[in-house]
Protein backbone atom coordinates (compact mmCIF):
# COMPACT_ATOMS: atom_id res chain seq x y z
CA UNK A 1 0.00 0.00 0.00
CA UNK A 2 2.88 2.13 0.50
CA UNK A 3 3.60 2.14 -3.63
CA UNK A 4 -0.12 3.91 -3.95
CA UNK A 5 0.79 6.85 -2.34
CA UNK A 6 4.36 7.34 -3.87
CA UNK A 7 2.98 6.41 -7.60
CA UNK A 8 0.36 9.15 -6.68
CA UNK A 9 2.83 11.98 -5.93
CA UNK A 10 5.00 11.03 -8.42
CA UNK A 11 2.12 11.50 -11.22
CA UNK A 12 1.67 14.59 -9.95
CA UNK A 13 5.16 15.71 -9.72
CA UNK A 14 5.80 14.88 -13.25
CA UNK A 15 2.16 16.25 -14.74
CA UNK A 16 3.29 19.41 -13.16
CA UNK A 17 6.76 19.50 -14.70
CA UNK A 18 4.89 19.61 -18.07
CA UNK A 19 3.58 23.05 -17.91
CA UNK A 20 5.94 25.86 -18.69
CA UNK A 21 6.85 28.09 -15.83
CA UNK A 22 5.73 31.71 -16.62
CA UNK A 23 7.76 34.39 -15.49
CA UNK A 24 6.27 37.17 -12.95
CA UNK A 25 5.11 40.22 -14.73
CA UNK A 26 7.09 43.26 -15.11
CA UNK A 27 6.45 46.53 -14.58
CA UNK A 28 6.72 48.81 -17.39
CA UNK A 29 6.76 52.95 -17.31
CA UNK A 30 4.40 54.10 -19.79
CA UNK A 31 4.31 58.04 -20.58
CA UNK A 32 2.39 60.24 -23.01
CA UNK A 33 4.66 62.81 -25.20
CA UNK A 34 7.09 62.40 -21.72
CA UNK A 35 4.43 62.52 -19.20
CA UNK A 36 3.15 59.49 -16.69
CA UNK A 37 0.32 58.20 -17.50
CA UNK A 38 -0.20 57.16 -13.94
CA UNK A 39 2.21 58.36 -11.57
CA UNK A 40 1.31 55.69 -8.51
CA UNK A 41 2.27 53.13 -11.67
CA UNK A 42 0.98 49.89 -12.27
CA UNK A 43 -0.56 50.97 -15.36
CA UNK A 44 1.60 49.21 -17.54
CA UNK A 45 3.16 45.29 -17.84
CA UNK A 46 4.85 42.53 -19.52
CA UNK A 47 3.37 39.80 -19.57
CA UNK A 48 5.15 36.58 -21.54
CA UNK A 49 7.24 39.27 -23.25
CA UNK A 50 3.85 41.40 -24.39
CA UNK A 51 3.67 44.81 -23.49
CA UNK A 52 -0.22 45.52 -21.95
CA UNK A 53 -1.84 48.38 -20.14
CA UNK A 54 -4.48 49.06 -18.27
CA UNK A 55 -7.46 49.74 -20.65
CA UNK A 56 -9.68 52.29 -18.87
CA UNK A 57 -6.22 54.13 -18.36
CA UNK A 58 -5.70 54.46 -21.88
CA UNK A 59 -9.67 55.46 -22.48
CA UNK A 60 -8.63 57.85 -20.14
CA UNK A 61 -5.22 59.26 -21.98
CA UNK A 62 -7.45 59.71 -24.77
CA UNK A 63 -10.75 61.63 -23.55
CA UNK A 64 -12.42 58.11 -24.77
CA UNK A 65 -15.67 56.02 -23.28
CA UNK A 66 -15.85 52.73 -22.61
CA UNK A 67 -18.88 50.89 -21.59
CA UNK A 68 -18.30 47.30 -19.80
CA UNK A 69 -20.62 44.20 -21.36
CA UNK A 70 -20.21 41.51 -19.52
CA UNK A 71 -16.55 39.47 -20.41
CA UNK A 72 -15.84 42.47 -22.54
CA UNK A 73 -15.51 45.80 -23.16
CA UNK A 74 -16.21 48.42 -26.05
CA UNK A 75 -14.18 51.20 -26.44
CA UNK A 76 -14.56 54.45 -28.55
CA UNK A 77 -12.01 56.66 -29.20
CA UNK A 78 -12.89 59.59 -31.86
CA UNK A 79 -14.66 57.59 -35.00
CA UNK A 80 -12.91 54.04 -33.96
CA UNK A 81 -15.11 51.75 -32.09
CA UNK A 82 -12.93 48.85 -30.78
CA UNK A 83 -14.47 45.68 -28.15
CA UNK A 84 -11.75 43.64 -26.20
CA UNK A 85 -12.98 40.42 -24.63
CA UNK A 86 -11.47 38.77 -21.68
CA UNK A 87 -9.22 35.62 -22.77
CA UNK A 88 -9.45 36.53 -26.36
CA UNK A 89 -6.54 37.44 -28.53
CA UNK A 90 -9.26 39.15 -31.08
CA UNK A 91 -10.02 42.72 -30.90
CA UNK A 92 -13.35 43.81 -33.13
CA UNK A 93 -12.28 47.20 -34.55
CA UNK A 94 -15.17 48.56 -36.42
CA UNK A 95 -16.35 46.16 -38.85
CA UNK A 96 -13.37 43.97 -38.95
CA UNK A 97 -11.20 41.43 -36.38
CA UNK A 98 -7.72 42.31 -35.21
CA UNK A 99 -5.43 39.57 -34.06
CA UNK A 100 -3.18 40.41 -30.91
CA UNK A 101 -0.21 39.26 -30.13
CA UNK A 102 -1.47 38.41 -26.22
CA UNK A 103 -4.89 38.19 -25.29
CA UNK A 104 -6.75 40.34 -23.34
CA UNK A 105 -6.93 39.75 -19.41
CA UNK A 106 -8.35 41.17 -16.35
CA UNK A 107 -5.83 41.39 -13.35
CA UNK A 108 -7.02 43.03 -9.35
CA UNK A 109 -10.19 43.97 -11.71
CA UNK A 110 -9.13 45.83 -13.94
CA UNK A 111 -8.69 45.03 -18.06
CA UNK A 112 -5.47 44.96 -19.84
CA UNK A 113 -4.89 44.87 -23.33
CA UNK A 114 -1.82 44.44 -25.79
CA UNK A 115 -0.13 48.18 -25.83
CA UNK A 116 1.01 48.11 -29.22
CA UNK A 117 -2.49 47.31 -30.64
CA UNK A 118 -4.53 49.62 -28.60
CA UNK A 119 -2.45 52.63 -29.38
CA UNK A 120 -1.72 51.55 -33.45
CA UNK A 121 -4.91 50.57 -33.95
CA UNK A 122 -7.52 52.51 -31.64
CA UNK A 123 -5.91 55.30 -31.12
CA UNK A 124 -4.03 55.72 -33.99
CA UNK A 125 -0.88 57.48 -32.36
CA UNK A 126 3.20 56.05 -32.08
CA UNK A 127 4.72 54.17 -29.57
CA UNK A 128 8.05 53.86 -28.30
CA UNK A 129 9.46 51.03 -26.40
CA UNK A 130 12.56 50.82 -25.31
CA UNK A 131 14.30 46.94 -26.14
CA UNK A 132 14.36 46.24 -22.09
CA UNK A 133 10.56 46.58 -22.12
CA UNK A 134 10.84 48.61 -19.10
CA UNK A 135 9.77 52.24 -20.77
CA UNK A 136 6.80 52.79 -23.45
CA UNK A 137 6.39 56.03 -24.53
CA UNK A 138 3.24 57.14 -26.21
CA UNK A 139 3.30 59.91 -28.98
CA UNK A 140 0.97 61.87 -29.79
CA UNK A 141 1.71 65.50 -30.02
CA UNK A 142 5.63 65.11 -30.04
CA UNK A 143 8.10 63.40 -32.42
CA UNK A 144 9.00 59.89 -31.38
CA UNK A 145 12.48 60.38 -33.42
CA UNK A 146 13.65 63.63 -31.09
Amino acid sequence: MTRFPAAIILALILAGSSFPAFAADRSVKLTLDGRPVDRAGGVALVRNGVVYADLVDLVKSFNGLLTFQGNAVEVSIGTTVARFTIGSRTMMIDQGAVTMPGQTFQLNGDVYVPLGTFINQVAHAKLRVDPNKSHADIFVNSDPLS
